[in-house]
């Protein structure tokens, strides 16, 4: 065989996988969990991160294929490798869970912190729990409430929820309650239950005057897309 000819057929087959792509995606929003898998499964094979990774949620969850956490950690492993941030932090979340591969928090921090430094917003806020808590890093309340803060304007609910709950209680910071508010109120709009609850507490300590600027502050910050919030 030529090597031109070799040369055509890998391209027509990296143009075949990558047609399939669409089709997978398409499957996977109907519910069609095996087609999907099928679909995916060569793109994966040539090296389609995100083929890989969705293949890897497939497997992990075991939509259209048997549960299977280990081949899960395979795949999110080989897009994670290849940079893609989605990967890193779903196979820094097995790490740190010890599904599909032993329990390794400092593998864990390491991929969060790869994904966090994309930009992902889901990993911004996991890295911020590393920090809180000590997982596979040592514990830095200031660099946990500046990963919260890098979630929570990107929008991540769960930690506008925390940098309230940090400015509240003075968690490896200081309190500031007017800052407290203004997260908390964010949470709450962007539907985080517990945020209603801490609120109310933080609004005990304020007083009317305060309360109407947080919740003004909360309303321009969302406004601005994130762009104007408090530190």
């Amino acid at each position: 065989m030529s090597r031109l000819l070799l040369i055509l057929m890998t391209l027509c087959a990296a143009w075949s996988a990558r047609a399939d792509l669409p089709a997978a995606m398409k499957a996977i929003e109907r519910g069609h969990y095996s087609t999907a898998v099928r679909a995916l499964r060569k793109p994966a094979e040539l090296g389609d991160l995100h083929a890989r990774n969705n293949l890897g949620y497939l497997y992990e969850y075991g939509l259209g294929v048997n549960r299977n956490p280990e081949e899960a950690f395979k795949w999110y492993r080989l897009a994670a490798e290849g940079g893609l941030p989605a990967a890193q932090y779903n196979l820094a979340t097995l790490y740190l869970q010890g599904r599909g591969t032993p329990s390794d928090p400092q593998a864990a921090y390491h991929w969060y912190e790869a994904a966090a430094k994309q930009g992902y917003a889901d990993a911004e806020y996991m890295l911020g729990e590393c920090y809180r808590t000590g997982a596979g890093t040592k514990r830095d309340g200031a660099l946990a409430l500046s990963w919260y803060l890098k979630a929570a304007r990107n929008g991540q609910s769960a930690a506008q929820l925390m940098a309230a709950s940090i400015y509240y209680t003075g968690e490896g910071w200081r309190r500031e309650l007017p800052k407290a508010m203004v997260w908390a109120e964010l949470a709450r709009l962007n539907g985080e239950a517990q945020a209603v609850g801490l609120a109310v507490q933080i609004s005990r300590d304020l007083n009317d005057a305060q309360k109407a600027l947080a919740v003004e502050k909360a309303k321009l910050c969302r406004d601005s897309k994130y762009q104007d919030c408090p530190e």
